[in-house]
């Protein structure tokens, strides 16, 4: 397992956490206008990119393996990188 590996993973758990919350949310939003669901699609994405991105830049194929199996323990991703 490399930091790539851990970033893509890191990425997807994100993106999916962002399609359910929106999901779970679904009820709320239903009744806003479509620029503005539009509005908090962009919003959401551009978090996820953001956490991402930061990931990427503090995880690289220098990083320790007890520091990266740490990030597949913490955030569940061991489906994501086998």
């Amino acid at each position: 397992m490399s930091g790539p590996v851990v970033c893509r993973a890191l990425r997807n758990r994100f993106e999916s956490i962002r399609r359910n919350e929106l999901e779970r949310l679904q009820k709320k939003i239903r009744g806003l206008p479509d620029d503005q669901r539009r509005s908090v699609e962009a919003i959401t994405v551009g978090l996820v990119q953001a956490f991402a991105r930061d990931a990427e830049r503090a995880l690289g194929d220098d990083m320790p393996p007890s520091a990266l199996d740490a990030l597949v323990r913490l955030f569940a991703l061991e489906s994501e990188v086998r």
